[in-house]
């Protein structure tokens, strides 16, 4: 993995790191110096533990080394999704599954992620192996830099990661929350992906991690444009107030108000997703 090992070497003296403090418990000199000259590759493991020790991100490296990743899925995955057209998507994520199986490269994990995630909730199956959720998971939860990819990698999976890794990460991002609030792209991830974390936590009858998740987003200080996702935030407490007392009139008060607001697309979204908490725990009173 990485072809770019001269850019690392260039990263590396900017940060006046010699060869021996980057890889010293990670690779041997004669490796790093072998890869800095473009002349062998390093796992992406190995290449993520010495971008770490040198403080440069995986986004940051990429840019810097020009290195193109896949961040749109193809248009016919889209209407798959769309349509819920589950032999493609289930074509699509055992194909891409298997690449990312020989390569190991995080770069080609977050349309995967999005296909699988997509197949969880349309027909109640994860495609990802136990050690693919296990490594994604210690991925994100040793992750130091909140960039636009790990957190669209995030967002992509909260029903795919168990419950106590994916609240541990949730709440390692909220606590990174500076880091993000200036790039209002990232902003949108930040709270949508973690919006969709406390409905996951909902659905997976784990109420604990949904309340203390909501009260830590709660505390969030959010730019005055972000208005929807103070009205979203109100509206996951009162859907967890419903799971506690059955009552759904508040609830439903809440999508008035936004479709008030001109928030019909939003609001439809959180009522399929109240839709799904309501049959879950219908079902089980029945």
């Amino acid at each position: 993995m990485f072809k770019y090992g001269s850019v690392y070497k260039e990263l590396r003296k900017e940060q006046e790191v010699t060869q021996t403090q980057a890889c010293q418990g990670i690779c041997s000199i004669s490796k790093l110096s072998r890869w800095e000259n473009n002349q062998v590759e390093v796992e992406f493991s190995t290449a993520i533990a010495l971008l770490r020790r040198i403080n440069i991100t995986l986004d940051e490296f990429t840019t810097r080394a020009e290195i193109a990743t896949e961040s749109e899925l193809p248009k016919k995955i889209v209407i798959a999704i769309r349509d819920e057209n589950v032999p493609l998507l289930r074509k699509y994520a055992q194909k891409h599954l298997a690449k990312y199986h020989t390569s190991k490269n995080f770069l080609e994990l977050e349309n995967i992620l999005v296909v699988c995630n997509q197949l969880l909730l349309i027909e109640g199956k994860n495609y990802l192996s136990p050690a693919d959720i296990q490594r994604i998971g210690s991925y994100l939860l040793h992750n130091t830099v909140w960039s636009k990819y790990n957190l669209n990698l995030f967002a992509s999976s909260p029903f795919l990661l168990n419950s106590e890794l994916g609240f541990k990460i949730a709440i390692r991002i909220v606590h990174n929350f500076d880091q993000i609030s200036d790039l209002s792209d990232n902003l949108t991830i930040f709270m949508g992906g973690l919006s969709d974390t406390v409905i996951a936590f909902i659905l997976k009858k784990k109420m604990d991690y949904a309340q203390k998740l909501l009260n830590e987003l709660k505390k969030i200080n959010l730019p005055f444009y972000f208005m929807f996702f103070n009205i979203a935030l109100t509206l996951l407490q009162k859907i967890i107030d419903y799971c506690h007392t059955g009552d759904e009139q508040p609830v439903l008060a809440i999508f008035d108000n936004l479709i008030q607001l001109n928030c019909s697309k939003q609001a439809q979204k959180l009522l399929e997703a109240f839709k799904d908490v309501k049959k879950v725990w219908e079902d089980e009173n029945v």
